[in-house]
């Protein structure tokens, strides 16, 4: 039975869903499975104050009126907060990006890179058809790869380097000129200008009831008028413009009139979606992520001293290819006396649960041997969680899968939006911006 409807309903109340939601006002209504909207874009406190997000986010935007417009929804909260990440290799502790601040290495590892890169940058190669693995040696050469491209990404993705496409990889990474790389020799571990410079946080009062990422997500759903919360989608009916939803053990139907935008994991929903033709359905199957295990460690003592937003690892002996250092976003994200640390554990998307525990220990373990967490701390809180997905891996079949699965939704007025609902490797100013977009869109 169809208990109401709508012009437009909503799929998901992550940052997409619900920038899309704040431009539709009553003629939208959401539907999301969580008991508080935001997807990954969440925060979690633990041990009397200690906050981290549920990923690492920091909202990096270039253009001022996306910013202006994200601070009138948010409010006076986002504080400027330049990203200041280094990453640990076998030749020294470098700032990011790696290709512009190669003076931190060892001499020989910093002459091996400059002969490499001068050998690879003249050379002047056409990069298109190449895979990633290729391309990380055409753009930076061998030296640079072997500390740190590709040791960071074989641990990041779960593939060998060759079996990735560069289509969706690249707008992160940037090439440098032969003049960057010189200066970045002369004067390294100063701020560069990147992608992700013109970066913010927010930064609420001391005694504030909310804190990270999270204060982006509720202020952008106070914007909307239709939310409804512990919601799971169950199946949708593209010809007959349905969707049914499982609220309180009842599954209950709602119908829209003119457009459906989904942001979930565009593989559950087209196994979702009746109808769909098997082959569709036998190509979602090839696409490929990665899920992320995250462990937030609330830390009782000093606090480390200058270690950086967060750091990249490249040894494989540790299980992390990321740390993430919460009070240096906001040093109010913990207790004076304490500190949170985030740690990110990617893991293929068939890894199972059950030896969670043993890469939890492995991980704390090659945490202490690092030297951030030595015998003068006191770990009082150890939470975890899991993205899944997390990121997207491309393979070079998957440009053409999420094509087909899009030209196939589209025929039933469904948009299929977001970083998971395109199915890419995206920011979250990319993903916010891309809500505001389509909200727009479905307005006029």
């Amino acid at each position: 039975m169809i208990d109401n409807h709508n012009e437009v309903v909503l799929l998901g109340a992550g940052i997409t869903g619900l920038a899309a939601a704040s431009e539709l006002g009553e003629s939208a209504t959401v539907f999301e499975r969580s008991e508080r909207p935001g997807g990954l874009v969440k925060s979690h406190c633990f041990n009397d104050g200690y906050w981290f997000d549920h990923v690492l986010h920091i909202f990096h935007c270039n253009k001022p009126d996306i910013l202006k417009k994200v601070n009138e929804i948010v409010g006076p909260l986002l504080a400027e907060c330049p990203p200041v990440a280094w990453i640990e290799t076998a030749a020294g502790v470098v700032r990011y990006p790696f290709q512009l601040n190669l003076g931190s290495l060892s001499t020989e590892a910093k002459i091996n890179c400059v002969k490499d890169f001068s050998h690879a940058f003249y050379q002047q190669k056409d990069f298109s058809g190449m895979s990633y693995g290729e391309y990380l040696t055409n753009a930076f050469g061998k030296t640079m790869c072997d500390l740190f491209y590709y040791p960071y990404n074989e641990k990041l993705w779960k593939l060998p380097l060759d079996e990735i496409s560069t289509n969706g990889q690249l707008w992160n990474l940037h090439r440098p000129s032969f003049d960057e790389i010189l200066r970045g020799l002369v004067e390294p571990n100063v701020l560069r200008e990147t992608y992700n410079t013109n970066a913010f946080y927010p930064r609420p009062e001391i005694n504030a009831p909310l804190r990270g990422m999270e204060i982006l997500s509720q202020g952008f759903s106070r914007k909307v008028k239709k939310l409804n919360l512990s919601s799971e989608i169950v199946h949708v009916n593209p010809r007959k413009r349905t969707v049914s939803y499982a609220r309180n053990a009842q599954v209950n139907e709602y119908r829209y009139d003119r457009h459906c935008l989904s942001t979930i994991p565009l593989p559950a929903l087209m196994h979702l979606c009746e109808g769909v033709p098997d082959h569709l359905l036998r190509d979602v199957k090839k696409l490929k992520w990665i899920k992320v295990l995250s462990i937030a460690l609330s830390i009782k003592g000093t606090r480390p001293v200058n270690p950086g937003c967060w750091r990249y690892f490249t040894d494989s002996e540790a299980p992390f290819t990321r740390l993430v250092f919460m009070t240096e976003f906001d040093p109010n994200n913990a207790p004076e006396e304490g500190w949170g640390l985030l740690i990110e554990i990617p893991l293929s998307a068939d890894y199972p649960s059950a030896l969670e525990e043993p890469i939890q220990e492995k991980a704390i373990k090659a945490i202490k041997k690092a030297g951030f967490v030595s015998d003068d701390h006191e770990i009082i809180g150890i939470h975890k969680w899991l993205a899944d997905p997390a990121y997207v891996v491309f393979t070079p079949e998957t440009r053409q899968i999420i094509d087909h699965c899009h030209e196939y939704l589209a025929q039933f007025d469904i948009t299929s939006g977001g970083r998971y609902g395109s199915w890419e490797y995206s920011s979250m100013s990319r993903n916010i911006e891309d809500g505001f977009e389509i909200g727009k869109k479905l307005r006029g």
